[in-house]
Protein backbone atom coordinates (compact mmCIF):
# COMPACT_ATOMS: atom_id res chain seq x y z
CA UNK A 1 0.00 0.00 0.00
CA UNK A 2 1.40 3.56 -1.05
CA UNK A 3 1.96 6.33 1.40
CA UNK A 4 -0.54 9.13 1.19
CA UNK A 5 1.60 12.29 0.36
CA UNK A 6 1.36 14.65 3.83
CA UNK A 7 -0.56 17.99 3.01
CA UNK A 8 -1.75 20.24 5.82
CA UNK A 9 -5.62 18.75 5.98
CA UNK A 10 -4.28 15.17 6.08
CA UNK A 11 -2.34 16.22 9.16
CA UNK A 12 -5.06 18.74 10.85
CA UNK A 13 -7.54 15.90 10.61
CA UNK A 14 -5.08 13.42 11.84
CA UNK A 15 -4.54 15.56 15.13
CA UNK A 16 -8.19 16.46 15.27
CA UNK A 17 -8.92 12.66 15.54
CA UNK A 18 -6.32 11.69 17.83
CA UNK A 19 -7.47 14.78 20.71
CA UNK A 20 -11.35 13.76 19.89
CA UNK A 21 -10.22 10.01 20.77
CA UNK A 22 -7.69 10.81 23.47
CA UNK A 23 -10.34 13.21 25.32
CA UNK A 24 -13.29 10.65 24.99
CA UNK A 25 -11.24 8.01 27.11
CA UNK A 26 -12.39 9.95 30.20
CA UNK A 27 -15.95 9.55 29.70
CA UNK A 28 -15.36 5.70 28.93
CA UNK A 29 -12.93 5.17 31.72
CA UNK A 30 -15.36 6.97 33.98
CA UNK A 31 -18.24 4.42 32.81
CA UNK A 32 -15.82 1.39 33.22
CA UNK A 33 -15.51 1.99 36.69
CA UNK A 34 -19.03 1.10 37.36
CA UNK A 35 -20.20 -2.25 37.49
CA UNK A 36 -22.58 -2.03 34.99
CA UNK A 37 -20.82 0.17 32.60
CA UNK A 38 -17.75 -2.19 32.80
CA UNK A 39 -19.28 -4.23 29.27
CA UNK A 40 -20.48 -1.47 27.79
CA UNK A 41 -17.27 0.50 28.38
CA UNK A 42 -14.94 -2.24 27.33
CA UNK A 43 -16.97 -2.81 24.07
CA UNK A 44 -17.04 1.11 23.47
CA UNK A 45 -13.65 1.93 24.57
CA UNK A 46 -11.73 -1.19 21.89
CA UNK A 47 -14.74 0.07 19.17
CA UNK A 48 -13.40 3.62 19.28
CA UNK A 49 -9.33 2.78 19.05
CA UNK A 50 -10.60 0.08 16.25
CA UNK A 51 -11.97 3.70 14.23
CA UNK A 52 -9.25 6.05 15.37
CA UNK A 53 -6.67 3.23 13.96
CA UNK A 54 -8.40 2.82 10.79
CA UNK A 55 -9.21 6.80 10.30
CA UNK A 56 -5.24 7.26 11.13
CA UNK A 57 -4.04 4.28 8.54
CA UNK A 58 -6.37 6.68 5.99
CA UNK A 59 -4.85 9.44 6.77
CA UNK A 60 -1.38 9.11 7.44
CA UNK A 61 -0.76 5.89 5.64
CA UNK A 62 0.19 2.63 7.67
CA UNK A 63 2.89 3.12 10.91
CA UNK A 64 3.92 0.38 12.81
CA UNK A 65 4.14 2.80 15.64
CA UNK A 66 -0.13 2.44 15.30
CA UNK A 67 0.27 -1.01 16.66
CA UNK A 68 2.19 -0.31 20.14
CA UNK A 69 -0.61 2.94 20.56
CA UNK A 70 -3.29 0.35 19.90
CA UNK A 71 -1.86 -1.62 22.52
CA UNK A 72 -1.61 0.46 25.07
CA UNK A 73 -5.38 1.66 24.69
CA UNK A 74 -6.46 -1.80 25.79
CA UNK A 75 -4.90 -1.33 29.53
CA UNK A 76 -6.54 0.28 32.17
CA UNK A 77 -5.16 3.82 33.40
CA UNK A 78 -2.79 3.90 30.65
CA UNK A 79 -6.01 4.47 27.84
CA UNK A 80 -5.99 7.76 29.67
CA UNK A 81 -2.66 8.78 28.71
CA UNK A 82 -2.59 10.61 25.19
CA UNK A 83 -0.88 7.90 23.13
CA UNK A 84 -3.12 8.94 19.67
CA UNK A 85 -1.64 12.52 19.92
CA UNK A 86 1.75 11.39 20.53
CA UNK A 87 1.10 8.70 17.97
CA UNK A 88 0.51 11.10 15.38
CA UNK A 89 3.13 13.19 16.28
CA UNK A 90 5.69 10.50 15.65
CA UNK A 91 4.49 9.60 12.66
CA UNK A 92 3.98 12.86 10.84
CA UNK A 93 7.90 13.99 11.81
CA UNK A 94 8.81 10.55 10.58
CA UNK A 95 6.62 11.05 6.95
CA UNK A 96 8.09 14.68 6.62
CA UNK A 97 11.48 12.84 7.58
CA UNK A 98 10.88 10.70 4.69
CA UNK A 99 9.69 13.25 2.17
CA UNK A 100 12.53 15.32 2.68
CA UNK A 101 15.04 12.78 2.29
CA UNK A 102 13.06 11.38 -1.39
CA UNK A 103 14.42 12.83 -4.16
CA UNK A 104 11.82 14.60 -6.55
CA UNK A 105 10.21 12.90 -8.81
CA UNK A 106 10.23 14.22 -12.37
CA UNK A 107 8.20 13.10 -15.62
CA UNK A 108 10.19 12.29 -18.14
CA UNK A 109 8.00 14.03 -21.12
CA UNK A 110 7.68 16.88 -19.19
CA UNK A 111 11.65 17.47 -18.76
CA UNK A 112 11.57 16.53 -22.36
CA UNK A 113 9.68 19.65 -23.26
CA UNK A 114 11.48 22.18 -21.28
CA UNK A 115 15.16 20.94 -22.45
CA UNK A 116 13.88 20.65 -26.07
CA UNK A 117 14.71 24.58 -26.83
CA UNK A 118 17.62 24.39 -25.91
CA UNK A 119 18.37 21.53 -27.98
CA UNK A 120 16.90 23.20 -30.89
CA UNK A 121 18.85 26.23 -30.08
CA UNK A 122 22.95 24.54 -29.63
CA UNK A 123 21.36 22.47 -33.39
CA UNK A 124 20.69 25.46 -35.28
CA UNK A 125 23.92 27.47 -33.99
CA UNK A 126 26.55 25.56 -34.87
CA UNK A 127 30.04 26.43 -35.24
CA UNK A 128 31.30 27.35 -38.85
CA UNK A 129 34.35 26.48 -40.56
CA UNK A 130 36.88 28.71 -41.55
CA UNK A 131 36.52 28.99 -44.95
Amino acid sequence: MAKPKLTRNRIMAAYAIAVIADVLEFPIAAAEITVAGAPLGELSAFFLDCIVMGAMTNLLGFHWMFLPSFGLEVIPGLNLLPTWVGCVAFVVWQRKKEQKSQPPIIDVQEAETVHEPSRLLSSSVSPQAPA
